[in-house]
């Protein structure tokens, strides 16, 4: 059964002593030193050091933490080691020694950690410290276990999340009888899978991420103009998909719920209809990586959907350049699996105008369309709980680090 991975916060454990807690930093002399040798760690001491990590190029992770407790550090040190399948794994290496400028609670340090190649890589980081006397270095084996719990992945790899439509759109909530049961809004519901995948995809990665909206408004800036809503809905949308190069992202997706073009009970199809779709634009198709995602994305689905009782519906993988077309008949059908798709226009280009977006820039897009929300079973269970969606989320996430190979 897949298993949806929720990582909790890290917090570190203070490796300072009792004076150095309760007397003042500048009260500290030879009487009130640390002893020479590291002293037991007490959980009672309390020195959280949240690193952070993000993209800053393909060749460059960024790692930031505060300065809250600098009076009493004398040096901070960065520390990295390999991950794999997204566990970190092996020796840590110092990569770095910064000088505490000793005036608690000033600007954030950062360092920025140089990669020798620009391919998809995934680093553990910590930080960890040099006491003001000297005495404590918290890179020693006895502060292994607390250090190693505050240690956070990092990647160079970032993703930009559309979370499809806007305000209310799609929604069954004038509908009465069967269709109007379990009151619905595709656009609604994509921003809970974004919103859910951003903290997936970072916290269980270190995969960053940016979203083309975080509200049910959605505003965007391309070539020095405003649009907003309607304006990238139901035209411009392909701005969307511009959004990804903007902001430095790998690779676009856009988060969707299916509809279908029957036209009895239509918001009250049956469970069978329901299968996983996921399209990919033509720089994604053209791309061996970009269709490792996109099959991994809607494999990962299809058996969440499977287990949880969602769908009955396989899925059929595609290779590069194979995926396959495009139809209607197919999509409203009970007796088909869902699979990667290339969808075309008329003139030969990508059907969907967020896709089309992304591929003039080069970036691979991807749009997931993770089951029909004209199935009452998924209305249903959207409006459980929260579950659907953290799961949904946790299949994209993943399908996305099995692609760039963060996963095996």
């Amino acid at each position: 059964m897949f298993q949806r991975k929720l990582f909790q916060k890290k917090l570190i454990t203070s490796v300072l002593t009792l004076c150095m807690l309760t007397g003042s930093p500048g009260s500290l002399n030879a009487a009130s030193a640390l002893p020479a040798e590291p002293v037991p760690v007490q959980e009672s001491f309390d020195y959280p050091i949240t690193a952070q990590t993000n993209k800053q190029s393909s060749q460059s992770i960024r790692i930031t933490w505060d300065s809250s407790k600098d009076a009493l550090v004398k040096y901070y040190y960065v520390l990295r080691r390999n991950m794999k399948n997204s566990i970190g794994n092996g020796a840590w290496k110092t990569i770095a020694q910064i000088e505490s400028d000793g005036i608690s609670g000033g600007p954030s340090y950062s360092y920025t950690d140089q990669l020798a190649k620009d391919t998809p890589q995934q680093y553990e980081y910590k930080i960890c410290l040099l006491t003001k006397d000297g005495t404590t270095d918290t890179r020693d084996a006895n502060y292994a276990s607390i250090t190693n719990d505050a240690a956070v992945p990092g990647s160079n790899i970032k993703v930009c999340i559309d979370p499809g439509h806007y305000g209310t759109l799609n929604n069954n909530y004038e509908y009465t009888g069967a269709d109007g049961n379990y009151p619905y809004s595709e656009a609604v519901f994509n921003l809970e899978i974004a919103k859910e995948l951003q903290k997936e995809l970072k916290n269980a990665y270190g995969i960053d991420s940016y979203l083309t909206r975080t509200s049910s408004s959605i505003r965007l800036v391309y070539d020095g103009k405003n649009y907003k809503n309607e304006n990238l809905d139901t035209k411009n949308i392909a701005i969307r998909g511009y959004a990804a190069k903007q902001q430095n992202c790998d690779l676009f997706l856009s988060l969707h719920t299916n509809s279908t073009s029957r036209q009895k009970k239509i918001w009250s199809q049956p469970k069978s209809i329901n299968k996983a779709y996921v399209f990919v634009n033509r720089t994604a198709h053209k791309s061996g990586q970009g269709m490792k995602i996109a099959n991994a994305i809607g494999v990962s689905l299809t058996e969440y959907n499977q287990e949880s009782g969602i769908q009955t519906a396989g899925f059929i993988t595609r290779t590069k350049n194979k995926a396959a077309a495009f139809s209607s008949a197919n999509n409203d059908s009970s007796k088909t699996n869902g699979t990667v798709i290339h969808r075309k226009s008329s003139s030969g280009s990508d059907y969907y105008g967020v896709l089309r977006g992304a591929a003039a820039d080069g970036i691979p897009g991807i749009l997931v369309e993770h089951a029909f929300h004209a199935t009452q079973i998924v209305r249903k269970r959207a409006a459980s709980s929260s579950d659907l969606s953290e799961n949904w989320a946790a299949c994209d996430a993943y399908g996305i680090a099995l692609g760039y190979g963060f996963i095996k």
